[in-house]
């Protein structure tokens, strides 16, 4: 048997389909901006399901991660800023648009929420308190206490992101200032090393790009493992920012261990060890005999399979 998971990000939309060894078998993107309404974006999902079945119509279960608040009981996304969407009977509709034949076998949740599912199963973890970070286009979250997902009275628990690190800050599309995803998200990481850039010519970020908006997360850690100035400079400020959010999480939860995911992950040589010794200095239980571990995700080793392969294991808990 097999299980298909869509992980619907606020860049791309991935989709793959998943076996009983929680391997990818098949995958396939496409982009979130393309298919930006509900309507458009249920369309573009059961497309993609119809062409995964192609391969094996031996489907135990659908799980799709969302961003936002997802309401599991209505089959509702109520909010979610960075698609959008408010009050979209998203479940609902999808279900309508594949049919009887697998509405029963379609399941949804928070995107965040099903990477700490995926994680927590596929890794292994025997700890009390659990807690996801993934950093991405934005920053989520799931926490997992004694086996349990904590989802809140209204589904809506563990949006990291949404936590102001600076109340002066700059203003957040979901209606706060100096929210944690504005400063820590992978996107935020790129957005800061644009703006120092745009004075710093000479800098190595400039480097086989012709304008500004081709600099990604990838050309930014060349440059970064080049030994260049600016970019060495933005990475130790964006560090200062994660380590903010994570010392806030740790004092107000006390997990016993912190995952971090997301694609920026690949390039934690280049700075996990910063923040650990940051939050190290800095957190309220410092003094303690036993402290938060902070690390990776280590049940799936390509922290890009994390949300499918946690999308489709969402009816497990």
């Amino acid at each position: 048997m097999y299980r298909i998971g869509i992980d619907v990000g606020g860049t791309n939309i991935a989709m793959g389909l998943v076996d009983e060894s929680y391997k990818i078998i098949e995958k396939k993107s496409i982009k979130t901006s393309e298919n930006s309404s509900p309507k458009e974006m249920i369309r573009a999902i059961a497309d993609g399901i119809h062409e995964l079945m192609d391969s094996s119509d031996l489907i135990e279960a659908i799980g799709i991660g969302v961003p936002g608040t997802a309401e599991l009981d209505t089959g509702k996304i109520l909010y979610a800023n960075n698609l959008g969407f408010e009050d979209v009977p998203f479940l609902t509709e999808l279900k309508k648009t594949l049919g009887p034949e697998l509405a029963d076998k379609i399941f949804f949740e928070n995107d965040a929420n099903a990477a700490a599912i995926g994680e927590y199963i596929t890794g292994g973890y025997d700890v009390p308190v659990f807690v996801m970070v993934t950093l991405g286009t934005g920053i989520g979250g799931g926490i997992i206490v004694n086996g349990k997902l904590l989802r809140g009275c209204n589904y809506a628990a563990a949006e990291f992101g949404h936590m102001s690190i600076n109340f002066d800050g700059c203003d957040c599309n979901c209606g706060r200032k100096g929210c944690f995803e504005d400063y820590a998200s992978a996107f935020a990481l790129v957005e800061q090393a644009k703006e120092a850039m745009k004075d710093a010519k000479e800098s190595l970020l400039w480097k086989n790009i012709e304008n500004i908006d081709e600099l990604d997360g990838e050309k930014f850690f060349e440059a970064v493992k080049a030994g260049d100035a600016v970019a060495a400079k933005v990475l130790d400020r964006y560090c200062d920012y994660l380590s903010e959010g994570l010392t806030n999480l740790i004092n107000i939860l006390q997990p016993n261990v912190i995952v971090l995911c997301g694609g920026i992950t690949r390039a934690a040589d280049m700075f996990l060890d910063k923040v650990k010794e940051k939050v190290a200095r800095d957190v309220y239980s410092r003094a303690s005999r036993i402290n938060t571990e902070i690390t990776l995700a280590k049940g799936i080793s390509d922290s890009g399979d994390v949300g499918i392969i946690g999308a489709a294991l969402v009816d497990k808990m």
